[in-house]
């Protein structure tokens, strides 16, 4: 059995473990704010000195449920406790943590287009946050800061978005949404632990040794417990945003995070506020989310096919090749134009080959996988972008041509990872894996993207309508995916091959600046003269730092 199937079966148990544990957790948390908020106050509770009950009825049964009042006179024989359940899904959560980001070596857990942090410095800075974070929220709410439950809540927002913050310009965007959401249920299980399970301790020890409970115990248990019932909504959300890239792929991924927390903490507390909420207005709000966004999504669906140039090929499709040679087949007048021939070296040894855990993703990939950011072989250098980048100003050549460029998603790779695409081309996106891909265009000059690709065979059409050098497309889901268009609108431009070659044919007359990119060495540039029916040739030398 390969180490990618154990490592997908593995994550598939223990994250069942987690929902199963989480489930048992939150179900008993929200079922018992909901019956402080509905305990009935009436003549037999005060004659028997409880603080209320509540009758129920489900399963054919009714319940008599009564609350004392901080503590019964006489402990029961039996009493039940809850606390395992917040436990099991902290050690789950951090075990999935582990299996998901951790291992590996962090593949998902950095993203290059993020920051240059290494997957070792990353894994030690989100085990510090879960940490050391608790150390300062408990802090927060043992000071005088928080005897003002408003100030408290504050600082607390503001501690929770400020690591969102960071974490979200350092590590993946994935990975901080869910490191946010293991902090702060890092905190609610650690609540449980340390201050609401102790407080009921001392409030049993009290009652048993026929002491007066302490009604500090009680509020301190309380309180904590009101902390958990106001992050649980925002956690949940965090815990399900593990399958939307549109979300955490965003370019402003923290603010929206930061504005649905406070969305999730706002319906708990309408729901704590409000002890009945007809069903008629929940049905309506959800009927009129459903009609604008059935509308939406139908008149959108139907302009983008007739106005945006992006209709999807329906034919068989073959995956575009990078090519060496670039300009165009054939040109009127041969007499006034010449030929660019040229190489892309690396002058310094190489960085070795990075491998590639794959994960989960996929179970295709025999031996090691290896990234293409940096393919060299003896002093060449392949996968460099070389394009004219200045005195074509009076050319006009043929459009753009008809044929799409086709970069497809398969074993959880790009294929290709460079190439080149003219302005008003269209770029089509395929899907080849049966695994959630997104497609996010970071771009600067052309409009971005962030589209989701969820089912084998999915295809993604685009065109780009200004020139830019490069147009960077990766998948957030993977963040080690990621490749490379170079939108040029003209059609002198290649992608230097496995010796570092690369050629221009058919160029107009004429004095040029010539730019060779390359994503781990950066850009150069150098000027050439070409003359009708000669060939230039010239050398880029890249250097390893």
């Amino acid at each position: 059995m390969s180490p990618a199937t154990v490592t997908e079966w593995l994550n598939l148990c223990v994250r069942w473990m987690h929902v199963i544990s989480a489930i048992m957790w939150i179900g008993s948390s929200l079922f018992f704010n909901w019956l402080d908020a509905r305990i009935e106050v009436n003549e037999r509770t005060k004659a028997k000195g409880i603080e209320g009950e509540l009758w129920m009825v489900h399963s054919g049964g009714f319940y008599d449920v009564e609350k004392t009042l901080v503590a019964p006179a006489q402990m029961p024989e039996k009493l039940h406790w809850f606390k395992w359940e917040a436990g099991f899904t902290l050690l789950t959560g951090w075990l999935l943590l582990d299996i998901v980001f951790f291992q590996g070596g962090g593949v998902t857990l950095v993203d290059p287009n993020v920051s240059s942090i290494s997957p070792a410095a990353a894994t030690a800075l989100c085990v510090g946050v879960l940490v050391g974070s608790w150390f300062v929220y408990d802090i927060l709410w043992r000071s005088p800061l928080t005897k003002n439950i408003y100030v408290g809540a504050a600082i607390t927002y503001g501690i929770v978005i400020g690591v969102l913050y960071f974490l979200s310009h350092t590590i993946s965007g994935r990975a901080a949404f869910l490191m946010t959401g293991a902090m702060m249920g890092t905190w609610m299980a650690t609540n449980v632990w340390v201050h609401i399970i102790p407080a009921q301790k001392g409030l049993v020890t009290a009652v048993n040794e026929k002491r007066k409970p302490d009604a500090k115990l009680a509020k301190q248990a309380k309180t904590r417990s009101r902390h958990n019932n106001y992050m649980t909504y925002p956690v949940v959300f965090i815990m399900l945003s593990n399958h939307f890239p549109g979300a955490y792929g965003n370019k402003y991924n923290w603010a929206i995070l930061a504005g649905l927390v406070v969305v999730g903490a706002g319906i708990r507390h309408l729901q704590n506020v409000k002890k009945e909420l007809s069903p008629a207005i929940l049905i309506g709000a959800l009927a009129i989310l459903l009609t604008v966004t059935h509308s939406s999504l139908t008149s959108s669906a139907s302009s983008a096919s007739a106005d945006s140039g992006d209709a999807l090929p329906t034919g068989p499709l073959t995956v575009s090749e990078p090519k060496s040679q670039g300009g165009p087949d054939h040109v009127a007048n041969e007499s006034v134009v010449g030929t660019l021939k040229g190489t892309v070296r690396l002058n310094g040894t190489p960085p070795p080959p990075k491998e590639l855990n794959l994960g989960t993703c996929t179970t295709d990939a025999k031996g090691p996988v290896y990234s293409d950011a940096v393919l060299a072989k003896n002093g060449f250098l392949q996968n460099a972008f070389v394009w004219v980048k200045s005195g074509l100003d009076n050319y006009k050549g043929a459009q753009a041509p008809s044929a799409p460029i086709v970069m497809d998603q398969k074993g959880c790779l790009y294929s290709p990872h460079v190439i080149g695409a003219q302005v008003g081309q269209k770029v089509v996106f395929l899907n080849s894996d049966a695994v959630l891909h997104n497609v996010r265009a970071v771009a600067e000059k052309n409009a971005p993207f962030n589209d989701l690709m969820p089912t084998k065979d999915m295809r993604l059409a685009k065109t780009f309508d200004k020139q830019e050098v490069m147009v960077r497309a990766k998948c957030d889901v993977h963040p080690w995916m990621s490749a490379f268009v170079g939108v040029v609108s003209h059609p002198f431009f290649a992608v230097s091959g496995s010796a570092g070659e690369f050629s221009l044919v058919n160029v107009p007359e004429g004095e040029y600046e010539l730019e060779a990119w390359h994503e781990s060495f950066g850009r150069l540039t150098q000027k050439v003269k070409i003359k009708p029916r000669e060939t230039a040739n010239v050398a880029f030398d890249f250097r390893v730092e």
